[in-house]
């Protein structure tokens, strides 16, 4: 009996074609997932850094206004007779725009610190402190700064800026304004503070003074450097309750930059 082989045939070159794009699709899906899982995990390291530093320096500037009118003589002022009585040179605070944009993007304040006199405002022991956003000239890129007072200067909104040509920025000797966030990491876009604070009226004709309830509100904006602002870009909000009132005949005179010696 003569046998013969089967006959073997190899896929056509439609089935070939048919398996190529069904592999290429599949190849394709994957690597889109792949990207996309990428991109997602980038965004959210960055938005998780970006929160970080937003709040630390949000934490730094409630810290700081939740001591804000502190006065080691508080106490004192309590049991003074209504015709000579004085009030607290630290429960001043000034709310400012410090650029002219029509956003108030500084404050001016005070607190007693040891070791001092007490009650008195001491400017040779940084006393006076203040808090304000400006520009790094020639990048656009906002940067948080602190001043505090030294001898024989007392820090204002519009002093001039701590000199960013090289890192660490340097601080400014004539001003006393020095760098707190860094603009090669954060840009802040907004800072914004708003005087909320609530008038209770006293009765002058009996001597009682009319007291200021103390508080702020702070809106931080900003974003990474290197990232695309539509990408990654934060704000934070805080509402400020300052443990320090300002009493005076005047509630006006509140609103003012404290001074000192």
């Amino acid at each position: 009996m003569t046998s013969f082989p089967r006959s073997q045939s190899g896929m056509s070159l439609v089935e070939l074609m048919v398996s190529l794009v069904a592999g290429l699709i599949v190849a394709g899906a994957a690597v889109a997932f792949t990207i996309s899982s990428l991109r997602s995990n980038s965004e959210y390291i960055a938005a998780t850094r970006l929160t970080q530093e937003l709040r630390t320096s949000m934490n730094f500037v409630v810290d700081e206004l939740q001591r804000a009118g502190y006065d080691e003589n508080s106490l004192r002022y309590i049991a003074q007779p209504a015709a000579t009585a004085t009030s607290s040179a630290f429960s001043l605070i000034q709310v400012a725009d410090s650029d002219g944009d029509g956003v108030n993007d500084c404050v001016v304040y005070a607190y007693d610190r040891l070791p001092a006199n007490p009650g008195q405002v001491d400017l040779s022991n940084g006393e006076i402190r203040a808090i304000r956003r400006t520009v790094v000239p020639g990048t656009g890129v906002g940067v948080l700064e602190f001043a505090e007072s030294a001898a024989g200067l007392t820090p204002s909104c519009n002093g001039n800026a701590a000199d960013y040509s090289t890192y660490p920025a340097t601080c400014n000797a004539a001003s006393g304004w020095c760098a707190v966030s860094d603009p090669r990491v954060l840009d802040i876009q907004r800072l914004a503070f708003t005087d909320a604070s609530v008038p209770v009226n006293g009765n002058l004709s009996i001597g009682i003074s009319n007291l200021l309830i103390r508080r702020i509100g702070v809106e931080m904006v900003g974003r990474l450097q290197g990232v695309p602002d539509t990408q990654v870009r934060r704000g934070l909000r805080s509402d400020i309750r300052v443990r320090a009132d300002c009493i005076r005949a005047n509630l006006n005179d509140c609103r003012a930059s404290p001074s000192g010696v």
